[in-house]
Formats: structure tokens, sequence, C-alpha cells
């Protein structure tokens, strides 16, 4: 608890010190003392997904402000550094993340408090079954290819793919890519605990499970893959390999390096097909205080401004998120995601270089009901985490699968927009389910 805390109040102090605008730090101080108690309740010496998740707020909403707002202006390479907004529309965005932010914590509380926790349900992989797993991923990794238009199009950096990333991660792309992920989780998990079981000598584990992770590495990697769907595919595999057994200090020094480093190395070389070399040539060492890439408050301000003369959508954007899987061909009236309207108005003038930009949960039940939407909102996305997270936990050979793969996918998710991100974590999540009950056996 003490090294968690430390890092979120040295590191405050750190950014709140250098930051341009005292009244940014101001406006950041009761977000940043909702993360410290939320992080303090945290037990334990090992990263949980509470821990992922209350950094991503406070790197998102605390530090990233402290860093890049000054003066009514985002002092960054965002979509909206061009724009000048008033301290009210600043203060409003605030107010936003703080009432969201405080809602999610009394409910987790009070979800924590009065629902009993049930023991957690344990599954054993039943023997033999690494044969079904391998061709579980050669499936799912060609129709991802097929679905891609071809190997030339999946080995393409992102810019000269001929689908986007948004048209490759439709229902079929997003299905093909999850059961790929999926097998290939679960072939990790046989390979570190199954092969004293098989009759199989050790040398075709190891060879399957090469094969395996080597389909998924052609299909998310450095150079053609998004840096969030990159870390969606392979940090739950690590956890696995390490038994969910991340220390604290080394999960803030990685968010750190991955934050200044390793993020905006990915940029380039999944966007333009830069080389490693000159990836690493454009990185700024110095980003401990000028963390590039987080525009995510920056969109929330502008999104107050947007909403100036729009009446509230009365629950259709929160609707719409909801049911994020129904085709907009059987849903023609489906409301659109409102960092997709945003986006393509900022595209129109040229401060964004594509419509597909960031948007926060909040946003979209403010965008609904105003501030009454965001607290019906945080209500309602605190009941389900704790829930189905902390209290109905089901895991295999004694790991929370569940937990590593939304652990790995908050990044995006977070960020949002969520109703643009969701899909390929939902099916990994139904397809997890599924081959949990098909291939395991109750312990």
């Amino acid at each position: 608890m003490l090294m968690r805390l430390a890092f979120f109040v040295g590191y405050y102090a750190l950014n709140a010190l250098f930051a341009a605008d005292k009244f940014v730090v101001a406006l950041t101080f009761p977000s940043f003392l909702i993360c410290c108690y939320n992080v303090s309740r945290i037990a334990g010496a090992y990263t949980t997904v509470e821990d992922m998740l209350w950094l991503l707020m406070f790197v998102f909403f605390v530090i990233a402000p402290c860093q890049t707002l000054s003066f009514g202006h985002f002092e960054n390479d965002g979509p909206v550094s061009g724009f000048f907004f008033t301290n009210g529309e600043i203060a409003t965005a605030f107010v936003i993340i703080f009432l969201f932010l405080l809602t999610a914590t009394v409910t987790s509380a009070l979800v924590g408090r009065l629902v009993p926790a049930s023991q957690p349900v344990r599954y054993r992989l039943k023997d033999n079954v690494l044969p079904v797993l391998l061709v579980l991923s050669v499936v799912g990794f060609a129709v991802f290819v097929v679905g891609q238009g071809g190997f030339g199009n999946v080995l393409a950096d992102r810019y000269s793919k001929e689908l986007s990333d948004d048209g490759a991660m439709g229902t079929a792309g997003a299905s093909a890519l999850a059961l790929l992920m999926v097998a290939c989780l679960l072939i990790s998990v046989h390979a570190k605990y199954m092969p004293y079981r098989q009759k199989a000598a050790p040398a075709v584990v190891a060879v399957s499970t090469c094969v395996a992770l080597a389909l998924l590495f052609v299909a998310q990697n450095p150079y053609n893959t998004a840096r969030f769907y990159f870390l969606i595919a392979w940090l739950p595999i690590a956890l696995v390999f390490i038994s969910g057994k991340l220390g604290i200090k080394t999960f803030y020094l990685g968010v750190l390096i991955g934050l200044v480093v390793l993020m905006p190395m990915l940029n380039l070389t999944s966007r333009s097909g830069a080389s490693l070399a000159e990836a690493i040539e454009a990185v700024d060492f110095a980003g401990v205080l000028t963390i590039p890439g987080l525009d995510v408050l920056d969109m929330l301000v502008y999104e107050v401004r947007y909403l100036e003369l729009s009446d509230f959508f009365w629950g259709g954007k929160t609707l719409g998120l909801m049911l994020f899987f129904v085709p907009r061909s059987l849903w023609p009236g489906k409301e659109t995601v409102l960092a997709g309207d945003m986006g393509v108005v900022l595209a129109d003038l040229g401060t964004a270089g594509t419509p597909n930009l960031s948007g926060f949960v909040a946003g979209d039940f403010y965008a609904d009901l105003g501030m009454i939407g965001v607290v019906i909102g945080a209500v309602m996305v605190s009941f389900l985490l704790t829930f189905f997270g902390t209290k109905r936990a089901i895991l295999v050979h004694g790991l929370d699968l569940r937990a590593f793969i939304f652990m790995a996918s908050a990044p995006i998710l977070v960020r949002g927009s969520l109703g643009a991100v969701i899909g390929l974590t939902f099916v990994e999540m139904v397809i997890l389910a599924v081959l949990t009950r098909v291939l395991c056996r109750r312990s």
C-alpha cells in the first residue's frame, strides 16, 4: 500500500511543482485525492485490475492536465491544441471527472460491503486439449488474414493498409482476432501448467506453443498493430508466464517506460513503418514531465464546448454504447459515437489527422443527462466492474484470465471511445467463457 501511495504522491508533487498553471493544479487536486484513497485500499504486493484502472485515471486526469493544460491552451500535439478554452469550460470538465470518480468510489465501497463475495470458481484444462487449441488458433489466424485482405495487408504498417484499423476491427475481424488471442492465452496456460500430464513429448508441446504464438505475432506485432491492440494481445500471455505475479515496483516502472518510451516508439513503427533505430532517435527521454499522446481530458473539455448548443441526447448515446454489437444496418437510428462526431468536425478543421479520437465514457453520460447522467453512469460502471470482477472470480489453474484480459484492455477502454473499442474485449470474454466450460473441468 505504501509503495502505491508514495508513487502517486511523489509523481503528483513533481508535476504540480513544474506545472505552468497553478489553477490547473487546484482543479486536479480533488481527483488526485480520490485516486490516492482508492490505491490505499488495494492490498497485496502484486498488481491488480484496480491498480491499472486507478493509475489510468491518475495519468489521464491528474498528471496529463498538469503537464499540458496552461492558461486555456493544451500545450501538446493533440487535436485541440490550437483552441483557447475558458475557465468555465475547463472547470466543467473537471467536475465531470470528479463526480464520476467519486460516485464510482462510493459505489464500489458499498457493493464490496453489502454484496457477499462468492468462492472463486476453479477450472483446470482437460487432458490432451492442446491439439484443439492449436486448431482454434490456426482457424482464428486464417480468418483474420482473409478479413484483412491477405498477408500483404496484414504485414503492412497502418498507414499503408488498404483497410483502416476501424474497418479491420469489424465484427468478423474482432471475432477472429479474439479467437486467436484466447486460444494462445490458453495454450500459454497449458505450456506452463500441463506438460507433465501429457503423453506427448515435451518437444511437441513446445513446438505447438511456439507455432501458436508465432501466428499471433504475425497478426499483432510492433510494425503492423496499434499500440493498444498490441498490449491487449501480449500482456495477458506475459502475465500467464509469470503466474500473474507482477510486482508493484515493476508495474509502475514499466508503465512509465511504456508511456515515455515504448508507446511513442510503437506509434512510429506501427503507423509509418519506421525502423527501430528511427523510433529510438525520435523518443524524448525527458518525457516523464511531458508524456506524449495523452489527449483524453483535451477531448472532454472540447466536448463541453461542443455540447453548449446541443440538447441532451436523453440516453441515446448510452443505449448505443450498451448495444454496440447491434450493426447500424439493423438499427439505422442508432446514435453515433460522440467522439466520432467531434472527430469529424476536428478533422474537417484540420486540427486532427483522423476522426478516430479519444472519448472517456463519462463524456457519453454527460451528453445524455448532464451531471445527473454522469452519476448514474458511474454507478452502473462501478457496480458491474465490482460485482463481476472481485465478487465473481473464475480461475483457470489458479489464474484469473478475465482479469488479465481486462487489465490489458483497460488503457484503450478508458481512453475510448468505449462504444468504438469495446468489441474486441467483449468477444474475447465471450470466447474465454465458452472455451473455459468446454475445454476445462471444475477443480
